[in-house]
């Protein structure tokens, strides 16, 4: 199956969380941004590559 990622910011523009959703628009699952780790380019494309390797895992296909 397909899933599309959306990142979710904060209202201070810190990553949240990326949440997955089918191609018809229902959510899948979410992979949340550990607080602790400091926001920053690296850390969040890290993050990126973490979630998406979790989905592909899982047998989803993420559109990039």
């Amino acid at each position: 199956m397909k899933v599309i990622p959306t990142v979710i910011y904060d209202t201070s523009g810190n990553v949240e969380k990326i949440e997955f959703y089918n191609e018809l628009g229902s959510f899948e699952f979410q992979a949340l941004w550990d607080p602790t780790d400091e926001q920053n380019h690296e850390n969040r494309e890290a993050f990126r590559k973490w979630s998406y390797g979790m989905a592909e895992k899982q047998n989803f296909e993420v559109e990039k």
